[in-house]
């Protein structure tokens, strides 16, 4: 960092207003509305300490419909000004601590909103529960490995079950859903998560908004099926992963020692279906694990890009049927 814009940085923080912002981003993004509330200041007056924040280069925005939400920029975590922002946190002031009760305050209010005007299905999915959850972390841990997982994209990210349980070990995290209601729930729970490298955007899976190798591990999360055009997603898929990057997918999938119904239903795909899918789009099956239950037909498939197709000791674990 340069002496310059290391003064302004530091000119923009040394302000209590502002620092109170700064210190309610170190969990994740917030909206500008969020912040006002929990400042209690008027919407302009906020609104102008989040500019000199951002034209400081401490914090970023974007827009989804008619909201604005601003996070922490990567580099301000680089520069080591997080870990000054964390001893904040957990400092005793009185100010600091009424922030945080404010904060969480409004992120329930938010929860049980998108609850209260979700469907049956998207309460069901946000709910999950303590077994299941203890289910799918094991095999992750099996599929995945426990090694960094680097930069992780989670298209369709639905209420954050599975990046919450990623997120620790992946240098930065990105969510993506079509549904409002979904990010929002998304968001509620990935605040404060311990992973500040964090962001949910509203992104359609057919033409995702990044660059060409951003990411090393792509989850598709129950977005493939009838209807969803997955030949155009895992194309995108494909071009944003990383060389050596590899794809997660947990969905419906009928195993194909199950034979009836010989039709999968609706919205569930044969393993079959799914790993001749895969190969069309150049992705080879590395690794395959079922769901626990009465009837397993929801699984993790763990694919890599023909080029790469060895297992992480150089060995294919699994074929393509």
């Amino acid at each position: 960092m340069e002496l310059g814009q290391a003064l302004s940085q530091l000119e923009a923080a040394a302000e209590p207003s502002r620092l109170r912002l700064l210190a309610l981003l170190l969990p994740g993004e917030a909206t500008v509305g969020d912040l006002v509330t929990v400042l209690g200041q008027s919407q302009p007056r906020v609104s102008r300490h989040l500019r000199l924040l951002a034209e400081a280069g401490l914090v970023e925005s974007f827009r989804e419909g008619r909201s604005i939400y601003y996070r922490l920029e990567d580099a301000v975590l680089d520069d080591g000004i997080g870990d000054y922002l964390g001893a904040l946190l957990r400092g005793p002031d009185p100010v600091v601590s009424q922030d945080q009760e404010r904060m969480a305050q409004s992120r329930r209010e938010r929860e049980r909103d998108a609850l209260r005007r979700g469907t049956r299905s998207i309460r069901a999915s946000a709910a999950g529960t303590v077994t299941a959850q203890h289910a799918l972390a094991e095999l992750l841990d099996v599929v995945l490995g426990k090694q960094p997982l680097g930069a992780v994209l989670d298209v369709g990210v639905g209420a954050g079950n599975l990046l919450q349980l990623l997120a620790p070990r992946a240098s930065r995290v990105v969510g993506v859903d079509s549904a409002g209601h979904m990010r929002q729930l998304a968001r509620s729970r990935l605040y404060g998560s311990g992973r500040a490298r964090w962001t949910i955007r509203d992104a359609d899976a057919r033409a995702l908004p990044f660059a060409a190798g951003e990411f090393d591990l792509v989850i598709l999360d129950e977005v493939l099926g009838p209807g969803t055009q997955p030949e155009v997603i895992l194309a995108e898929v494909r071009r944003v992963l990383a060389t050596h990057g590899r794809l997660l997918i947990l969905d419906r999938i009928l195993p194909v020692v199950r034979r009836l119904p010989v039709t999968p239903a609706q919205g569930e795909l044969s393993e079959r279906q799914l790993a001749a899918l895969l190969r069309a789009a150049g992705f080879s099956v590395s690794s395959r694990q079922w769901l626990p239950g009465r009837a397993p037909d929801r699984a993790l498939f763990l694919a890599v890009m023909n080029e790469v197709a060895d297992g992480p000791q150089g060995t294919r674990t699994g074929t393509d049927d």
